[in-house]
């Protein structure tokens, strides 16, 4: 098992953004040293959060990040021409010493409105743009004519040594489907329960297994360790629980293969679902995942907008001194 932290690049408004650039900076350097193999963070736009961006934030985290590979988690790449995001994670691929490029389709109304993007498309533009991406990455000279890109006859310079690898975020089955034909491994979310993803892997396997190939299968969980279960619960209920509502808020819960599955209170989104209490506890829940998702990577989101800074860094603290050691 390999262990990576979402790190999160969002802050209710009036929270000064340098300071939570140098909070993350910190929690960095705090995961390098707990033996973390992996950071990542994500990508919105048009929030009312302070929202930092992906790629500059995680080009300048590259500098903190050590051997830890640096994943893109995710891009909304139906927002986004594939060229841009092919050369904007080969020049990742330069600062850091490994690169995973994370996509997914995306949710949010207005961003679809404000890019001009039809979100009946986001799906064909996804398995399009990952297409487009790898044969550009893998070949000289390009020739791509699709439904929503086309190029003839071009190149993208530094092209990275080998392919990087592709992780696709899906929620339903459909587009679990579609992750397990176009990439190199399905970026399991957050928002469903260990059995909801059991049901819906054995498609997944079904198709891998037509392909004869093997795949990364990162699991990102919501998680909070602290030194007694009432602790962890209690800031999960403090901090988690309004970002939930806000998922809501935003359509999430639209996205997702039941609809009313995130309607749910605080405790019963909890059950199966988050990783909260001591370190003891959640290394249980962390082999119940390892054995029942056969997950290769446990990627723990630790922080969510309004925890303070140093509480998360001793979540970090405790899972790379109590958990990470384990595994």
């Amino acid at each position: 098992m390999k262990f990576g932290l979402f790190l999160n690049p969002q802050a209710p408004l009036g929270q000064e953004p340098e300071s939570i650039f140098e909070g993350l900076v910190e929690q960095t350097r705090e995961a390098r040293d707990g033996g973390f193999d992996l950071i990542m963070t994500g990508q919105h736009y048009l929030t009312d959060y302070i929202q930092l961006q992906l790629f500059p934030l995680l080009s300048r985290l590259s500098a903190e990040s050590g051997s830890m590979t640096v994943a893109t988690g995710i891009v909304l790449l139906p927002l986004h021409h594939p060229i841009e995001i092919a050369e904007m994670a080969t020049t990742l691929d330069v600062i850091a010493e490994d690169v995973v490029v994370g996509v997914g389709v995306g949710y949010r109304d207005i961003e679809f409105e404000s890019f001009g993007v039809k979100k009946s498309e986001r799906g064909d533009r996804l398995k399009e743009g990952v297409q487009l991406m790898k044969e550009l990455w893998a070949n000289e000279e390009v020739t791509f004519d699709g439904e929503y890109y086309s190029v003839n006859n071009v190149s993208i310079n530094p092209r990275p040594e080998k392919n990087l690898p592709v992780w696709v975020a899906a929620n339903s089955r459909s587009a679990i489907e579609r992750a397990a034909r176009i990439s190199e491994g399905w970026l399991v979310n957050s928002h469903s329960t260990v059995s909801e993803i059991l049901g819906l892997k054995q498609s997944y396997d079904d198709i891998r297994e037509q392909e004869g190939e093997t795949m990364e299968v990162p699991v990102i969980r919501e998680a909070f360790v602290a030194p007694s279960r009432e602790e962890a619960v209690e800031i999960g209920r403090k901090y988690l629980g309004p970002k939930y509502k806000r998922y809501i808020e935003w359509g999430q819960d639209e996205a997702m293969e039941d609809e009313e599955d995130l309607h749910r209170s605080f405790d019963d989104l909890t059950e199966d679902r988050f990783l909260l209490g001591t370190p003891e506890e959640v290394s249980d829940q962390i082999e119940r995942c390892e054995k029942k998702l056969d997950a290769n990577y446990m990627i723990f989101r630790i922080q969510w907008p309004g925890l303070p800074h140093e509480k998360a860094l001793r979540c970090i603290q405790l899972i790379g001194d109590e958990i990470i050691p384990n595994f």
